[in-house]
């Protein structure tokens, strides 16, 4: 009668522990996701201020181009950050116009850049994909 009761329990403990350790995983996962999505974040702000910077050193011809230094640039932060995609140059002078011409040396580029970040949790990836865009501005040298 002891040997059956003893059994019992232990059935009914591993039942207890299979149960807690499915939270305990699904926890530990988003938060590791989490931690994901704030190194992409990051990623994705890093990325706009090294264009923006490589772009105010070598503008381009335009406002709305970049210079292949700009493009190279680019081609680096999206070989660290995945899904980046293309940046939007803008160009304002001085009093914060929008400039459609040649960026001159002390007007100011904007750059905006953005990823999509997909959870590999499911419970957080019901909500979506999340859009991440960053922006950053430098003085043309």
């Amino acid at each position: 009668m002891i040997g059956t009761q003893h059994r019992a329990e232990s059935g009914q403990a591993l039942v207890e522990f299979s149960f807690g350790i499915i939270v305990f995983m699904m926890l530990f996962i988003g938060m590791i996701d989490l931690g994901r999505g704030v190194f992409m974040f990051n990623g994705v702000s890093q990325a706009a201020r090294e264009i923006a910077r490589e772009t105010s050193v070598h503008p381009g011809t335009s406002a709305l181009g970049a210079s292949a230094q700009s493009v190279a640039v680019f081609q680096t932060q999206r070989s660290l950050v995945p899904g980046l995609e293309t940046p939007v140059y803008q160009c304002f002078d001085l009093a914060g116009v929008l400039q459609f011409d040649t960026c001159k040396p002390g007007d100011w580029v904007r750059v905006t850049i953005s990823s999509t970040f997909v959870p590999a949790v499911p419970f957080v990836g019901a909500f979506g994909p999340f859009f991440l865009s960053s922006t950053s501005s430098a003085e043309i040298q």
